[in-house]
């Protein structure tokens, strides 16, 4: 206790800064220097400074149970590093000395914090073991490889246990007995299991730093070469695909000098082609195989291939075999690059496509008449399953309140309805008649007045829109003009107002919103509603597939919007969808200006 009383005196006038503080880390004694506001940073609440905290009371824990311990303090805002040496001088009652010692003043901290996050834009990451005391120090870096979470504090024992059980592990254990033993530095790739359970490739490299013979710690660097083992593997791999794929190819497979273009490897497939052994070919340039006609061309595509020009060459072209038989061939060549970038060798892939070529005119050909015949047919079923359905509800529901109003003008009213319903149907049977006997495509479309069309469809749907209580707002400029096929402007009209008022909600008052605008050389059409909406989440990649529905409704059949869609991409359009459930739907409709 009288050595106490000396050293609290002593403390006072000692040069440095010192504290002697008690087991609760009330302070005793310090010097003059000493920062009186240290103690309640290491003992506060603030969050920042709790891996600060974490650490000096695990070293003054320590040190109360008679080690001798350090903490490390970076202070990255005064470019400055402390470290506190903990003593302790009694045990009744507890009395230990903290020692603050400046590191790193800030023209060296500067260069350890480039170091550092030079370090971190590597990923390579540092650690540290102190023999005598056993602890050891993890960068962020090498916590981050190991996936630890920020209270876990590292030790021989759980550090080693990283490493795979087995061979990885016991390579490990080895290299740092063997490091600390004879000082031999170690560089080796391991397999580790981190702490989340995954499996990862690391480059771990350790040195020795030796005191009066004696090893006192050991530090090195870590580093994950997961990606890299991955590459590897894949190289070889892919190298040994190639190797069979070029020997065994059904497609000519050439390797060239980039020099001279001349061949340095063929396989099987392109030496029957030309009708010539692998030995009478090796050493010829690919040049001499083409027509006199195209070898110039093609050489000078190769020498733009070879100077960065050309990233490839991938077309079609005639060649000439030893019996003088031409050749119409596809032709992929690539360049091989090797060290500095230069190019090492060139890799072409050469296949006979003349009777190929002859059937896909042929299959070609009769495809796209079978296909302009099928879109004419099912937009005919459609048009009549569909349109002129929807026109005989129409008709049907307006001489149903024709037959129960008594009203004069009412009657009127509804004979107009009925009259221009009946013109409505007319003009669709007289669009029929255009899908039937003309083949229909993109170059035929005309200039129209898009007001006139929804006018049109509003009609043909006015006693839907009647009983249901249904208000369509129309925002379309006057003068609005699209180029289209009538007949499928009318049909995607009456599919997307007809939708809306299917699958309205009951419990709003139901709308329905278009608008248009130009926009970049194209008419774009919004149709907006407030409806049930289409779950997208679910529905979004099959919104306009055949025969798919998204709501319970006894008419659904899901062939409106597959017929919308394809309408209007037969006219050179597209049609996107936005919608949430319970909020409503909104399609957007691009179309060309002009033909």
């Amino acid at each position: 206790m009288k050595t106490s009383l000396i050293l609290i005196d002593a403390i006072q006038e000692m040069p440095g800064s010192f504290a002697m503080v008690r087991k609760d880390l009330s302070v005793v004694s310090h010097s003059k220097e000493w920062d009186v506001d240290l103690i309640s940073t290491f003992a506060g609440t603030e969050e920042r400074d709790a891996d600060l905290r974490y650490r000096f009371e695990k070293a003054f824990q320590n040190t109360i149970n008679g080690e001798n311990s350090y903490v490390i303090q970076d202070l990255p805002e005064r470019q400055t590093r402390f470290k506190y040496k903990l003593s302790r001088i009694s045990t009744e009652p507890v009395l230990l000395i903290i020692q603050q010692v400046l590191l790193t003043r800030p023209k060296d901290y500067r260069k350890e914090m480039l170091l550092l996050e030079t370090n971190k834009v590597a990923e390579i990451g540092y650690w540290e073991y102190t023999i005598k005391t056993g602890n050891i120090f993890w960068s962020e870096v090498t916590r981050a490889i190991h996936r630890v979470p920020p209270d876990f504090m590292p030790n021989l024992e759980n550090s080693l246990s990283y490493y795979k059980e087995g061979e990885s592990r016991a390579r490990m254990v080895e290299a740092v007995e063997k490091c600390i033993e004879t000082g031999e530095p170690y560089d080796k790739d391991f397999t580790v299991i981190t702490y989340s359970g995954e499996e990862i490739y690391v480059n771990a490299r350790g040195k020795a730093e030796f005191e009066d013979g004696k090893c006192v710690r050991l530090l090195g660097t870590f580093q994950d070469i997961t990606e890299r083992v991955a590459r590897d593997v894949q190289l070889k791999k892919s190298e040994e695909q190639f190797r069979l794929a070029f020997e065994y190819s059904p497609i000519g497979f050439l390797i060239l000098d980039v020099e001279d273009l001349r061949i340095l490897r063929s396989n099987d497939a392109f030496n029957t082609l030309m009708c010539y052994s692998e030995m009478k070919i090796i050493g010829k340039k690919l040049t001499d195989f083409f027509i006199p006609e195209e070898a110039d061309l093609y050489y000078l595509k190769f020498q733009q291939l070879l100077d960065g020009s050309l990233t490839s060459i991938e077309s079609e072209c005639c060649f000439s075999n030893k019996q003088g038989k031409k050749l119409l061939c596809s032709i992929f060549a690539s360049v091989i690059y090797g060290r500095f970038n230069k190019p090492k060798e060139i890799i072409v892939q050469i296949q006979d496509v003349t009777e190929l070529k002859k059937k896909n005119e042929e299959v070609n050909r009769f495809v796209e008449v079978t296909t302009k015949q099928n879109k004419r047919l099912l937009n005919f079923a459609h048009i009549v399953s569909h349109n002129l359905r929807s026109h005989a509800s129409n008709i049907a529901m307006l001489l149903g309140f024709l037959k129960v109003e008594d009203n004069i003008e009412e009657r009127n009213a509804q004979f107009d309805m009925l009259h221009r319903a009946s013109k409505m149907l007319s003009e669709t049977i007289d669009h029929l008649n255009e899908v039937v006997s003309v083949d229909i495509d993109a170059r035929q479309r005309k200039q129209v007045s898009l007001n006139h069309y929804i006018a049109n469809t509003e009609n043909a749907l006015k006693g839907f829109l009647v009983d249901s209580n249904f208000t369509i707002y129309n925002n379309v400029p006057n003068d609005f003009q699209v180029c289209v096929i009538p007949a499928y402007l009318e049909s995607i009209l009456l599919n997307l107002f007809s939708n809306a008022i299917k699958y309205r909600d009951p419990a709003k008052k139901s709308w329905l919103q278009i608008k248009a605008e130009k926009k970049l050389g194209h008419s774009v059409i919004y149709v907006s509603d407030n409806g049930l909406g289409i779950d997208m989440e679910r529905y979004g990649t099959r919104i306009f597939g055949l025969y798919k529905t998204f709501h319970d409704h006894s008419e659904a059949r899901g062939l409106g919007l597959y017929m919308t869609q394809s309408q209007i991409q037969a006219m050179g359009g597209s049609i996107d969808v936005m919608s949430k459930v319970d909020e409503g739907t909104t399609f957007i409709i691009k179309l060309y200006e002009k033909n």
